[in-house]
């Protein structure tokens, strides 16, 4: 297991500071090295991570690189060993348009209680820095146990 793919609504708040939190957490730990991505289950394709969510991100150290917003799709669903996903309503989406990679899909708060992520998408910028702080968390449980799986 090395391909990991965070899913979010429009691609550009949440998804692709949970795929830079989650590399980051990765990043020098395993033997192979994993493969991260994002994608939006209603991507505002093209465009770049949202301003509040990139400077509270960066606020937190999270190393951000250059994104483009990308829509999920059978193809992408395939490429992945694992697909975090920042709310229930997301993961049932999955289950109902593809269900065959449903037994992949989980919440990226799965071992943190079964915690969602708020979508900050035009919120206060405190609901990004919220937002923001549950993805890291988040990220580095996932990443004790990615660890455990890809070395």
């Amino acid at each position: 297991m090395h391909r990991i793919l965070t899913v979010c609504t429009g691609n550009i708040c949440r998804s692709p500071v949970a795929e830079a939190a989650v590399r980051a957490a990765l990043d020098g730990t395993t033997k192979r090295q994993a493969e991260v991505s994002s994608a939006g289950l209603h991507a505002l394709v093209g465009r770049g991570i949202d301003a509040d969510s990139a400077a509270a991100a960066q606020a937190c150290g999270i190393p951000l690189h250059n994104h483009a917003a990308r829509q999920f799709d059978t193809e992408i669903g395939q490429q992945c060993d694992v697909i975090l996903v920042m709310e229930t309503h997301h993961r049932q989406e999955i289950a109902q348009r593809w269900p065959h990679f449903l037994s992949k899909t989980f919440l990226i708060g799965h071992f943190d209680n079964a915690r969602q992520v708020p979508d900050p998408y035009r919120q206060a910028m405190g609901m990004h820095a919220q937002a923001v702080e549950i993805i890291l968390q988040c990220s580095e449980s996932w990443a004790i146990q990615l660890r455990k799986m890809i070395t």
